[in-house]
């Protein structure tokens, strides 16, 4: 990071859950207003503290008592072809705006991957909305593959994944397994622009 006074740590107890709350919703504010509205950013405190629970970890950039970015590592087990078994799944990232550019993302995702690396876990995940270009290529560029396409309540999400030891899958393979989870996706759901839901139909 630029500024040395800038930290990374596991959340402590004496910052709250809604503080956390408050940097998301602030660092996503320019998402809504593009019509990129996203469930985990806009969660309370207390539903993010019940989301979290024990199942990881919650890490906050702080400036000096002030929280300016976080990003949480949760544990799960997958039973898609990417990620089966146990597994991290990084998601909540947010950083204030009037940080953005001094690396505080960055300080915060190499936390948490030497975290995963840590536990030996073989996979972290990401996913976000499809509209949101800047983070997408923002994992690209930190080794993240496209690995599939996902219906949510409101829009559509792509899934990232980055494999910690070695890759086992050749670069074709995972690029065709995400271009046809996209099309059979595309083929059972349909953005209701009335409504702003995402409908199921077909197969």
């Amino acid at each position: 990071m630029n500024d040395s006074k800038i930290q990374v740590i596991e959340k402590p107890d004496w910052v709250s859950w809604d503080e956390i709350h408050n940097v998301l919703w602030e660092a996503h504010r320019q998402n809504r207003e593009k019509g990129m509205n996203m469930r985990l950013p806009a969660m309370s405190g207390d539903e993010l503290c019940v989301f979290i629970g024990g199942r990881g970890k919650m890490y906050v950039a702080m400036d000096d008592e002030k929280v300016i970015g976080t990003l949480a590592l949760i544990i799960k087990e997958g039973k898609q072809w990417f990620n089966r078994g146990r597994y991290g799944y990084a998601c909540l990232g947010a950083v204030l705006p009037e940080y953005s550019g001094k690396g505080v993302f960055r300080a915060l995702y190499d936390k948490i991957e030497a975290e995963a690396i840590r536990m030996q876990l073989p996979i972290i995940t990401r996913d976000t909305h499809e509209s949101n270009v800047r983070m997408l290529k923002i994992s690209k560029q930190e080794g993240y593959r496209f690995v599939s396409y996902k219906a949510c309540k409101d829009h559509f999400n792509i899934v990232r994944a980055k494999w910690l030891n070695d890759c086992p899958f050749p670069s074709w393979y995972i690029k065709t397994r995400f271009v046809f989870s996209k099309i059979f996706v595309k083929a059972r759901y349909r953005m209701d622009s009335q409504k702003g839901k995402v409908k199921r139909f077909g197969i």
